[in-house]
This record gives C-alpha cells, structure tokens and sequence, in this order.
C-alpha cells in the first residue's frame, strides 16, 4: 500500500479513469486494515497504516517547486486521512477515557504536569538511555540516533503549524519558541541543520526520514504522525499543546545521557551541537509554554483540560513504546540505518 498512496498522492493524473479500480481497491483495503489495526491490534496492520499517514502527512510539507505533490487536497487523499485520523482517534479516545476524567484543577496543574513528566517511565528513567551512555556501541548509537530522524528533522515545522489564527502573549510565545527553532535568524544555527550536522557525522542522509519510510520502527512512525496529524487539524491543537509541553518538560534531561554516550564513542561538542542545545533551550521553553501558553488557554477554558492532558499522555506513552522497542533493538543490533545510502 506504501507505493500505491505515494503514486496517488505524486500522479498528475488521479481523476483519470485508470485510477478508479485501483482506488476502490485500496479503500476496500484500507478498511479492512483499521480494523485490524485498531480493533484487532495485528502490529503488521499497525504498521502499514502508519506508513500510509505519514506519507500522507510528510506531503503537506511539499515544496512546490522541489517535489510536487499534486493531490495531497484532492478528495481521494482527503477521504484517506480522514478514514485514518477518525479510526485511530477513535481508539485513542476508548484507551484514554478513564485518564482524562480524574484532573486535577487550573491552579494545580502545573505541579501535577511536572511531576506526570518526570515520574514517567518514559523519562531519563528508562534504561536505555545508561545503556547508550554507559554500554553502547556505535552501530547501536546509531541506529537509536537514525530511529529517531522524523520527529527531530520536522519539529520546527510541527510549531510553525501552531502561528496561524492566534494571537498576543500565546503567538509571542509560539514565535519565540520558533525562532530558537530557526536559529534565531542564523543559517548555521538552525536546530535542523545542527541536527543534520550530527547525521553527517554518522555518515546517514539528512533526507532518510523523506525517502524511506519503510526503515522505520512503527512506534517512530506512530510518534511523528501523532505530531502531524495534531498538527494538521486545526480543532487538535490543544492537544498538540499538550504533546509540545509533555516534550519540552522530558528532552532536557534524556539528552545528556546522549551526549555523554556519543562523547564516550569519540565525538566532539561540535558535532553535538544540536544536543548540547536542547539541554538548556528547552529547559526555558518547557516553563514559557506552560506559563504563557497552558495555563492562559486554562484560565479562558478550563474544559480544555482534557484535551491539554491527553496531548501529554498521548506523547509521554508513545515515546515509552518508541524506547521499549529501541531498546530491544539495539540490544539485539538490530539495525535500518546502514540501508540509507550515506551523506
């Protein structure tokens, strides 16, 4: 299903009859699929149908005059995500309805975020990040460094989502939070190219999160479509909220043990720029997204909660499954990034 959502997404011609059959066929298909995916829990079906979104969801970044994905709007493709975004939300709302009911109040919530964050197993807590400071190798490094590609490469893209439409102290803070993004202005310092500085290092492609989708571990692909479907539905964005809070209370800590691995294999802070970076930026934007972004959507809707809180949870337990798995992976060297042709 992976080539035949890219030939319709990239295809110049989908409202040609020749599509017709084929698309009946992959609808028929894919209903099957979410129901093996999300009612039956079958991982190879899991699988799939996160491959599927994400090439759906990475083409809403498409550049125009570079790769031109010419039915990402087209009803056909719009009726796919939809059929996806509405199954799985569906199935995350049936996991979380007990979690999303006993909150605590506005004033509480801060405290209770911070220590939801840091108790979680999730956290720095998790073993593989001694295991990659302590015991790892470099094929393992890398293949945790690899695995971790979309949701690093696109997460300035995922906060420019959130400008649009709002306005004052919360787009102020959504601004401030991108221009660290952005490098403050300076090419060289923009997080995705330190980032792509790290992948040059380790000889992987900057592009493998666009161009091989099918070398990714699911969790990954469940974590990035997480942040883009939220990112691309405008009635998520709350949620997203809580997802980007959940994301910048954990990195801080999770990233020295990354460096402090990488600098025992040989590399120098240059090369761990992008690292080094997170572990005090984001120490700033955890407590600026939840004082001047959290807490005033609070106080105008304290129904927002929910929404705010599932956002986190939904991110905190992915990036536990993401680790599991990784963990698992790395420790048995299993690995993907060696496929990617070298930078």
């Amino acid at each position: 299903m992976l080539e035949t959502i890219r030939a319709f997404i990239y295809s110049k011609n989908l409202d040609d009859s020749e599509f017709d059959n084929e698309y009946n066929i992959f609808i028929q298909q894919l209903e099957s699929l979410l129901q093996s995916a999300f009612q039956d829990i079958d991982e190879k079906s899991i699988l799939t149908v996160h491959q599927v979104l994400y090439e759906i969801n990475i083409a809403h970044l498409s550049v125009a005059w570079f790769n031109k994905a010419h039915n990402i709007h087209h009803p056909k493709i719009v009726l796919i995500k939809y059929k996806i975004d509405q199954a799985w939300n569906k199935s995350i709302q049936y996991n979380y309805k007990d979690q999303i009911q006993d909150l605590p109040s506005v004033d509480d919530f801060p405290d209770w975020i911070r220590t939801t964050v840091a108790n979680h197993k999730s956290n720095e807590l998790h073993p593989v990040f001694t295991f990659l400071r302590d015991e790892a190798n470099l094929e393992q490094s890398k293949e945790f460094f690899f695995q971790e590609t979309p949701l690093e490469m696109l997460f300035g893209d995922i906060i420019a989502y959130l400008l649009p439409g709002i306005y004052g102290g919360i787009k102020v803070e959504f601004v401030k939070n991108y221009w660290d993004e952005v490098g403050r202005g300076i090419d060289e310092k923009v997080h995705r190219k330190l980032r792509a500085r790290m992948m040059k290092a380790l000889n992987i492609d900057e592009s493998c999160y666009l161009e091989n989708t099918e070398l990714f571990i699911c969790e990954e692909l469940e974590l990035i479509n997480m942040y883009l479907s939220l990112a691309l539905d405008r009635t998520k964005h709350t949620e997203l909220v809580g997802a980007l809070l959940a994301t910048e209370l954990m990195i801080p800590g999770r990233f020295q043990y990354l460096i402090d691995g990488f600098r025992r294999l040989g590399f120098n802070d240059y090369d761990l720029h992008y690292h080094i970076e997170h572990t005090s930026v984001d120490e700033v934007h955890a407590d600026d997204l939840l004082d001047h972004v959290a807490m005033p959507i609070l106080k105008h809707d304290a129904k927002q909660m929910q929404a705010l809180v599932l956002g986190g949870l939904r991110r905190l337990d992915t990036i536990h499954k993401v680790l599991d798995r990784l963990y698992e992976r790395v420790l048995s060297n299993e690995s993907s990034y060696h496929l990617v042709k070298a930078a």
